[in-house]
C-alpha cells in the first residue's frame, strides 16, 4: 500500500527535536514545503538520503510581518536558490487573515509576485489560504498559471473550491479533517473529483484524531487517510491507490528537478 505527505516541513520538525534525523520509510513519497527563501540549503541536506521526497521553496505569508514593501533583493535569493537547490516546486505561497502578517495589501503582493515567478519557471505551487478564501480565489484566476498546483491544508471555502477545481488545482487536507467539529469539511471532500484529491500532515502542525494537541510527524498521515476513507465510502487501500495515483500526476512532471 502506497501512503504519501503531500506536505510537510523537515526543518521545523528537526528544530522542534521531533525527528533528529527526520526518516521518512513510511511513505512512499512527500513534499518538504519551504518557508522562507534561504531555507532550502539546510533542507537539502537534510533529504539527501530521501530522493522520494520532492522540495519545495518558498516565501510564505509570514514573510510579509517584517517587510514595509516589496523588498526584490529577498525575491532574487529566492529564485536563485529554487534553480540551485533543484526545488520542484514553489511554495508555501499565500494569503492568511487569521494571524494578519504584515498587511493585506502586501501578502496579497508578495503571493502574485511568487505565482508570476513559477509560471516563468514552470513550476506547480502549493498555496497556503487560512481565511483569506475569495482574495485567494482572485489571484489564482489572476495569474492562471498553466501547471497550477495544490491548495494544501484545505479549510472549507466554497468559491476556493470551486476557483482552484475550474483551474486544475488539486485539493489536499490534513489532519484537521478528523477534527469532530469540522463536518462541514468533511462534507466539502466529496465534492472533490476522485483524480484532484491529495493528503497531507502540514507537520509538525495539526495532529490528527486521536493525536489531537500533540506535534505532528509525518506518519500520523494514516490517520487522514481513515477518516477520508471513510468519508467517502472506500477502503483504505483503495484510497491509497487513488492518492498514489494523483501524486504521481502531481509530482511527475517535475522529476527531473
Amino acid at each position: 500500500m502506497h501512503i504519501i505527505d503531500s506536505h510537510f516541513h523537515t526543518q521545523i520538525l528537526k528544530e522542534r527535536a521531533l525527528e533528529t534525523e527526520p526518516s521518512f520509510s513510511f511513505l512512499s513519497g512527500g513534499i518538504d514545503a519551504g518557508c522562507t527563501e534561504d531555507d532550502m540549503e539546510e533542507r537539502r541536506t537534510l533529504l539527501a538520503s530521501h530522493p522520494h521526497i520532492h522540495l519545495a521553496g518558498a516565501m510564505g505569508p509570514w514573510c510579509a510581518d517584517k517587510m514595509q514593501d516589496m523588498d526584490r533583493s529577498r525575491l532574487r535569493t529566492l529564485e536563485d536558490n529554487l534553480v540551485k537547490f533543484k526545488a520542484a516546486f514553489l511554495g508555501e505561497i499565500g494569503l492568511d487573515y487569521y494571524w494578519n502578517y504584515g498587511t493585506p495589501e502586501l501578502q496579497k503582493s508578495l503571493f502574485t509576485e511568487q505565482m508570476n515567478m513559477a509560471k516563468r519557471m514552470g513550476l506547480r505551487v502549493l498555496i497556503h489560504c487560512r481565511q483569506a478564501g475569495s482574495d485567494t480565489a482572485r489571484i489564482i484566476k489572476k495569474c492562471a498559471l498553466p501547471r497550477a498546483g495544490v491548495i494544501h491544508c484545505f479549510e472549507g471555502s466554497e468559491e476556493l473550491l470551486e476557483t482552484a477545481l475550474e483551474y486544475g488545482y488539486w485539493i489536499s487536507y490534513a489532519g484537521n479533517l478528523t477534527y469532530k467539529s469540522n463536518q462541514s469539511l468533511r462534507d466539502t471532500l466529496r465534492r472533490v473529483p476522485a483524480d484532484r484529491l491529495l493528503l497531507e500532515t502540514d507537520s509538525p502542525y495539526l495532529a490528527p484524531v486521536p493525536l489531537r494537541g500533540q506535534p505532528n510527524i509525518p506518519q500520523n498521515v494514516i490517520h487522514t487517510y481513515n477518516c477520508a476513507a471513510e468519508v467517502l465510502g472506500l477502503s483504505v487501500e483503495e484510497l491509497s491507490e487513488r492518492i498514489w495515483n494523483n501524486y504521481l500526476d502531481f509530482t511527475t512532471p517535475t522529476l527531473g528537478h
